[in-house]
C-alpha cells in the first residue's frame, strides 16, 4: 500500500499540533514519538527504537532452534521419597 507525501505531511502536522497542544508531559512526548515514527516512514528508514534481540548466550540460541536435546525429567515410579521428618504421603495433602 503506498501513501502519499501530502497524507503523512497532513499526519506529521497534524501530530506536531497535538504536541505543541498537549496536557502532560507525557502526551507530548507520546504525539512526538509519532511524529518521529512518521519522518522515518518518509526516510524509509527502520525505526531507531527497534533492535534485534540479543541472545544471552549460545546455548539459549541453541535451546531455541532445537540444537540442543531436550532433557525430561527423571520419573519417580510411583515409588515415594522418604524425607528426616516424615512429611511424604500418598497425597499432596498429607504433611
Amino acid at each position: 500500500m503506498t501513501v502519499s507525501d501530502q497524507a503523512l505531511f497532513a499526519k506529521m502536522e497534524q501530530e506536531l499540533n497535538l504536541a505543541k497542544a498537549a496536557s502532560s508531559e507525557q502526551d507530548k512526548q507520546l504525539h512526538l514519538h509519532g511524529l518521529a515514527v512518521l519522518i522515518d516512514v518518509m526516510r524509509g528508514q527502520e525505526s531507531p527504537s527497534v533492535k534485534p534481540a540479543i541472545l544471552s548466550s549460545s546455548m539459549e540460541y541453541q535451546a531455541m532452534t532445537g540444537e540442543l536435546p531436550i532433557v525430561k525429567p527423571a520419573t519417580l515410579d510411583g515409588g515415594k521419597i522418604e524425607t528426616e521428618d516424615g512429611s511424604n504421603g500418598d497425597s499432596l495433602l498429607d504433611f
